[in-house]
């Protein structure tokens, strides 16, 4: 860690769970939270830090692992994800995570279905996919009939893309508090200003505070570290899969000659994509744990991979 280093980067997988997952900046994340969605799910006034790490009903089921999972006062459900990556099949695996939660609200055994509301709050550091060609950086995803009339208001998924942001912050006119948190997470990362903030009040001047490196433990810098190594090793992981899994998938096609060849190939090539991508990160010694959330394969597969 380089020792002019003054701000540790509030996106990374330690700096988000560091200044958003504890108990002591819980203020933090109920601020973030009002000035970004509070239109939508009511004021929130407290939560409740909840397990993150959620099991399925059978042995057999996939484990899944939160970043961030609470309540709020009225027993509304929030799992919040800070995303750097894109990932296949993303969508669905957010849709996978609140329909675990809704799975385990089922469990406890009520005759009715009266279940909680979810929400899946999640920040992109990357242009999804899925919103290709919407220009706007806040989406909100719902539950709707082909008249566009809310079917259940139950789940709702919100999506804030990054880099969308960093592209318009300037034009932006409305929602200030929102428009700072985003401004302060897109950039405190790289400041070298030592007063960074200096004129911010209130959880804003506390947020910068608590982002500042002297305020980690030794053990939490090297935490830090290990994050920031591994989310370089992720993304060269990415590029040289998407070469490798692109240019297998296009030979492959070509070789068909065909309409379905092609399709087949090009089929075959994401999924040469997804093990390039698994055996990459085996390489850089990267948790089996870390590379199946990422690449989508399945923690026998990636083994499978192993040279």
């Amino acid at each position: 860690m380089k020792k002019d280093l003054i701000f540790f980067d509030p996106l990374s997988d330690f700096g988000f769970k560091r200044i958003f997952a504890s108990e002591s900046n819980k203020d933090l994340l109920i601020d973030f939270l009002n000035s970004s969605i509070s239109d939508e799910v009511g004021i929130i006034t407290d939560i409740t830090f909840l397990q993150t790490e959620q099991f399925g009903e059978r042995p057999e089921d996939k484990r899944v692992i939160f970043d961030i999972y609470c309540e709020n006062q009225n027993g509304d459900r929030f799992i919040i994800e800070m995303q750097r990556a894109r990932q296949p099949f993303f969508a669905d695996r957010i849709i996978s995570y609140v329909s675990r939660v809704i799975s385990r609200e089922m469990e406890k055994g009520e005759n009715d279905y009266a279940i909680p509301s979810v929400y899946s709050f999640n920040l992109l550091d990357y242009n999804a996919p899925e919103f290709r060609g919407n220009d706007h950086y806040f989406h909100k995803v719902m539950l709707k009939d082909e008249t566009n009339k809310i079917f259940s208001d139950k789940t709702t998924y919100f999506f804030v893309e990054l880099c969308k942001f960093a592209a318009v912050k300037d034009k932006i006119l409305d929602n200030a508090p929102m428009r700072r948190w985003l401004e302060l997470l897109t950039s405190i990362g790289g400041s070298t200003n030592r007063d960074y903030g200096a004129e911010e009040q209130g959880v804003f001047r506390k947020f910068i505070e608590e982002c500042r490196i002297t305020k980690l433990t030794n053990m939490e810098r090297k935490e830090y570290k290990k994050s920031v190594l591994e989310y370089k090793d992720v993304q060269g992981a990415i590029i040289c899969a998407r070469e490798d899994g692109i240019e297998e998938g296009f030979e492959i096609g070509m070789e068909k000659g065909l309409e379905q060849g092609l399709k087949q190939g090009l089929n075959e090539g994401k999924m040469a994509e997804k093990r390039q991508l698994a055996l990459n990160m085996i390489t850089e010694g990267i948790a089996i744990e870390t590379i199946a959330r990422i690449s989508g394969l399945s923690s026998e597969e990636i083994k499978a991979l192993r040279p």
